[in-house]
């Protein structure tokens, strides 16, 4: 897969996600801190179409942050999604 096919990929991918979690942020009703990380997880989605160029040189430092920045973005969703369906 070369550069613009990733970064193509990944600016769908975080476009969709945006616009999902955003949907979640209105219509949820959640404990006042999740207001506060929603905004923080949708900008973290686009960290890595930003840097794709970076991603693509192999790093293992960036890497390790990119799988760090995702496992906390699928956990913070998680929580989101459980927190309304709970109510």
């Amino acid at each position: 897969m070369n550069l613009q096919q990733m970064r193509r990929n990944q600016l769908l991918i975080a476009a969709l996600s945006s616009l999902l979690i955003a949907s979640l942020w209105w219509i949820g009703d959640l404990p006042e801190v999740m207001y506060y990380l929603l905004p923080l997880v949708i900008f973290s989605l686009w960290i890595p179409a930003i840097m794709a160029h970076k991603q693509r040189e192999g790093s293992i430092a960036l890497n390790v942050f990119f799988i760090v920045l995702g496992i906390t973005v699928i956990t913070a969703i998680v929580r989101t999604v459980w927190l309304i369906g709970r109510d």
